[in-house]
């Protein structure tokens, strides 16, 4: 399965955090670091959670497990905000 952005969004970096606004709710989102750099690979197109969790461990000082724990909860939310979507395989 591959996660994507949806259109109901748009994203800013400010003083390091990625900032979102999610257009329909009218609400704002921010995201630390690793957040920030997940956002980061979404924005370059469909990913899966395996890419974004070897994309964190590369980065950060984190073993597979809780790294694919924290994204999934991450990537729950941001589907829950409807900021992030399931994305059909082609």
């Amino acid at each position: 399965m591959k996660y994507k952005l949806t259109s109901n969004q748009v994203a800013s970096k400010v003083a390091g955090e990625t900032v979102i606004l999610n257009h329909k709710k009218g609400a704002y989102y921010g995201l630390d670091e690793v957040g920030g750099l997940v956002w980061d690979l979404l924005e370059k197109g469909p990913q899966t959670l395996e890419t974004l969790c070897d994309e964190v461990m590369k980065q950060y000082d984190v073993d597979q497990a809780t790294a694919q724990a924290d994204l999934d909860g991450l990537l729950q939310s941001l589907i829950t905000e409807n900021l992030v979507e399931t994305a059909e395989d082609k």
